[in-house]
């Protein structure tokens, strides 16, 4: 029992202190065979024949000592290189998993960022540096979120994770920036203190295109409560100028002509000069009502002529303001959509102007241009009056139906202003292809109608 006992405890013992007594036990072994057995002296005489080699200087004991001790190094030197070679590939393995590890980190969509309770970013991925822009010699982040640091630690320590679906980061460049993000809160372990890990979601596109959006379905809404209160106004207008000024012209022509059936022949000279005049006013009243609901000068004198006209009148009830006008259409032929929506658009454009603007210039400018193999319809109108702040001043009705028109063909509009910087109205039109105008003779006439617009 006492020798399974030994070799049960020998088990546990390191490769190297086995071999250790393993050389111990042999050189013993041989010492103790040696005196019992007189070994040494036998060997001496067997060596006798080889005297020439000295073979009889050597000990035994010390032979058998020096072998053992050739092997123990023997097996020593093949485990230190055998653990050199592990070595190794440990460390290549190490190498890859840090490689491959930094490839994820970096590579990934997301932004990740490790912070401390301080909001000092202890590391951070290439897509937080992209979403986040941290400035390079401020590494806190305690100002780049838009919740309170200090309440948002007591939250997280208590709930270990907060998830937020729509975040703004405050970066230092200033543009706009939503992130969906996740931070999750690692209490503090005897090798490292407490940690946060951030994970974000760029969202900018998405909540930009939402408030673009939310803006769009906004302005729609006023713009159709607009439309339906100048739909009434228009209405109302062409009742009452029916009602005012046709209904009782026409009452009087049929009074007229009701006297004129029991008249004498010299009564019935006055009473046809008077229907002559009244059916001149009725004219007149149907031209102006014509007028106001569609301008006449687009059908008669194109786009050019019917802004040209539209300055003109412009400019006898702003004589304070000077127009200057560049118009150029080219060999386009205009269809009668863009005509009358660069018409509208020119003519809201004047009356903010007016109203608004205390300009003492205008410039408009109305020319074909070519980009990327297509042409526009671009309608510039600049004045040099007082401006706004488009950052704080939401569009009116008339900018917005500005707008609305110009993108109901596809177009584009832009608005640039600043206070006493003027402001600048851009549309841009897409045309079809170019095709020949057609002679002023083959325009079609309707003298029922025209003549009415004109006379």
């Amino acid at each position: 029992m006492p020798f399974i006992s030994v070799f049960h405890r020998l088990g546990h013992l390191s490769r190297a202190s086995r071999d250790t007594l393993i050389v111990i036990a042999g050189v013993a072994v041989t010492f103790v065979l040696s005196s019992s057995f007189d070994l040494a002296e036998r060997i001496n005489a067997w060596l006798l024949t080889y005297e020439y080699a000295q073979l009889d200087e050597i000990p035994l004991t010390l032979f058998v000592m020096v072998l053992l001790s050739v092997w123990f190094s023997q097996r020593r030197w093949r485990e230190i290189h055998a653990e050199i070679q592990r070595r190794k590939l440990t460390e290549a393995q190490l190498s890859s998993s840090q490689q491959l590890y930094k490839t994820l980190f970096d590579g990934d969509l997301t932004g990740n960022v490790v912070l401390d309770l301080e909001g000092n970013i202890g590391m951070h991925n290439r897509a937080f540096a992209r979403i986040c822009r941290p400035l390079s010699h401020n590494r806190n982040t305690r100002e780049l979120f838009s919740f309170d640091w200090l309440p948002f630690i007591v939250q997280l320590q208590q709930a270990q994770e907060i998830n937020f679906t729509k975040l703004q980061i405050r970066r230092p460049d200033g543009l706009p920036c939503y992130v969906s993000a996740r931070f999750v809160y690692l209490a503090p372990s005897d090798n490292q203190a407490a940690q946060i890990h951030g994970y974000l979601v760029d969202m900018t596109e998405q909540c930009l295109v939402e408030q673009d959006l939310e803006r769009t379905l906004k302005e729609n809404r006023v713009l159709a409560r607009h439309a339906m209160q100048v739909q009434e106004h228009e209405r109302k207008y062409i009742a009452s100028e029916i009602h005012d000024e046709t209904g009782q012209y026409l009452t009087a022509i049929r009074m007229d002509a009701l006297t004129l059936q029991k008249s004498t022949p010299e009564q019935a000279h006055v009473i046809a000069v008077r229907i002559a005049s009244n059916t001149q006013h009725v004219q007149q009243s149907i031209r102006a009502l014509i007028k106001h609901l569609r301008p006449p000068a687009l059908d008669l004198l194109g786009l050019v002529g019917a802004i040209e006209r539209l300055v003109n009148d412009w400019k006898k009830l702003n004589p304070s303001v000077d127009c200057h006008l560049m118009l150029d259409t080219g060999e386009y032929a205009l269809s009668e959509d863009i005509n009358i929506v660069a018409f509208r658009v020119t003519q809201e454009a004047l009356t903010n102007v007016a109203r608004h603007a205390q300009a003492t210039e205008v410039w408009i400018d109305l020319q074909v241009m070519q980009r990327q193999d297509k042409a526009w319809l671009q309608i510039e109108i600049r004045d040099n009056g007082k401006g706004m702040d488009t950052t704080l001043a939401s569009e009116g009705v008339g900018l917005v139906g500005m707008r609305e028109r110009i993108e109901s063909l596809h177009g584009s509009f832009k608005l640039m202003s600043g206070l006493q910087a003027g402001t600048l109205i851009t549309g841009m039109l897409p045309l079809p292809i170019p095709k020949q105008a057609a002679p002023a003779s083959s325009l079609p006439n309707n003298p029922g109608v025209n003549d009415y617009a004109t006379s």
